[in-house]
């Protein structure tokens, strides 16, 4: 997942690729602040934790596009040699990968952005 910060110089998004799905994975495994530098200006700013934000990746989108081709050379197969049943079980194939990884980045991505590691400090 990437998860970007603005830069407190020119306000341009700063990313980082992290393989934690939530705000406390992130500090466990990068720490609570993490600094980073923008491509943009060169100014390095240090973000907190809550300060990052999650978007959804590209990949499933890929995943699908690399499937669909290869559908399409499986069904064109089924289709040459008769077995024509099998090529609307391949058409559907790429749709139900996008949808259900799709599903799972949007959880995630959901996740990582609903819960703040510092929540609301309570005076007892």
């Amino acid at each position: 997942m990437k998860v970007y910060g603005k830069c407190k110089n020119c306000r341009n998004e700063i990313g980082y690729s992290t393989e934690a799905n939530t705000r406390v994975e992130f500090a466990m495994k990068d720490g609570e602040t993490k600094t980073l530098n923008c491509k943009n200006c060169g100014n390095s700013s240090e973000f907190h934790v809550d300060e990052l934000i999650a978007n959804r990746s590209k990949s499933p989108l890929i995943l699908a596009g690399i499937s669909f081709l290869l559908v399409i050379g499986v069904s064109l197969y089924f289709l040459i040699f008769g077995d024509s049943e099998y090529v609307y079980f391949s058409i559907g194939l790429p749709f139900v990968i996008y949808f259900i990884l799709d599903k799972q980045d949007q959880t995630r991505v959901s996740s990582f952005n609903r819960r703040n590691l510092k929540g609301r400090v309570h005076n007892i």
